[in-house]
């Protein structure tokens, strides 16, 4: 099966020379596709005078995650069956692409892999794939913070693949294009791993974490220094935009079983968690009219998309 890597890079720094070397360095041939947000870092060079294997695809503005996501499918050749899509502070094992190729083609129900991302040393995880919690359907990694050794050693269905590193059967994102996209072009970035993963499942195409397929993944390096959850580290604008992105990604994709049935407990978890976001992080509410036209567009997309309850899908 040809593989292809998007890497997609806004102000990266050092974290993509290395991300470059690790996806060059796969034991078996990968196309790499280096998409550049605008940066202003000077990592944008990479991409205008790309290194040998590497194609580079400049962009004129910061398209954001899932922009630089599409444009980077985009530029793939048709022929190319298996595509990973990678944050630049994410750099995987040699043997990544193989595993993911080869549990591809061994498995042809099988529409994603979620690999095993572990945190700088390899003493936590970061992410075993992605599934919703149950009641409050809160997006969480599995084994996120927590110890590696001995933990989510076996494969299992997920939901989605955390979008730092994500690999897809071209056929599966296909499937799962709405308006022929694969990634809303209004999410920017944030939960548009979620909202892919979610989508694939749906339509028939089961994500399956795979262990052996490992990467390394520094976890907001893009975030501004300091403790306590991203979302209170991030500008007001893509803060707004994870609370946008993540009410367009329950109303494009949840099922109504689903909906009524957690409603008493959903509706005032979210009026907690926005007050939290806002008392934390007040200049967030002037933010929020300029995405709130995003989870309209989901809204009028309901009708598109397979919607299945939650329980068929893990």
């Amino acid at each position: 099966m040809r593989a292809a890597a998007v890497v997609v890079n806004f102000n990266g720094g050092d974290d993509l020379p290395a991300c470059l070397d690790a996806l060059r360095a796969q034991t078996v041939p990968v196309e790499v596709v280096l998409v550049d947000c605008a940066s202003s870092d000077g990592s944008r060079a990479l991409a205008e005078r790309p290194p040998a294997g590497v194609r580079g695809l400049p962009l004129a503005a910061n398209a954001g995650y899932a922009g630089g996501c599409a444009a980077g499918l985009a530029a793939l050749d048709p022929a190319v069956e298996t595509i990973g899509f990678f944050n630049p502070d994410c750099f995987p094992a040699a043997q990544f692409f193989a595993v993911c190729t080869e549990l591809l083609a061994c498995r042809p129900e099988v529409g994603g892999v979620a690999p095993r991302l572990e945190r700088p040393g390899g003493e936590l995880l970061d992410s075993c794939g992605q599934v919703l919690t149950p009641l409050l359907l809160r997006v969480r990694d599995r084994g996120y913070g927590g110890p590696a050794a001995g933990r989510f050693a076996e494969p299992a269905t997920v939901l989605a693949a955390c979008g730092a590193a994500m690999v897809y059967r071209r056929a599966a994102l296909a499937a799962a294009a709405v308006d022929g996209e694969v990634f809303p072009s209004d999410f920017f970035a944030f939960w548009e791993d979620l909202d892919l993963g979610w989508r694939v499942s749906a339509a028939g195409w089961p994500v399956v974490y795979e262990p052996r397929a490992l990467a390394v993944h520094r976890r907001g390096a893009t975030a501004r220094p300091g403790r306590g959850r991203l979302i209170f580290r991030r500008p007001p604008a893509l803060a707004a935009a994870m609370l946008a992105n993540r009410w367009a990604t329950l109303v494009r994709n949840l099922h109504p079983v689903d909906f009524w049935l957690r409603l008493p407990l959903l509706l005032p978890g979210e009026v907690a968690m926005v007050g939290s976001v806002l008392l934390r992080h007040p200049r967030v509410l002037g933010a929020l009219p300029g995405v709130w036209p995003r989870v309209r567009r989901a809204a009028s997309q309901r009708h598109l998309v397979r919607r299945r309850p939650l329980a068929e899908l893990l």
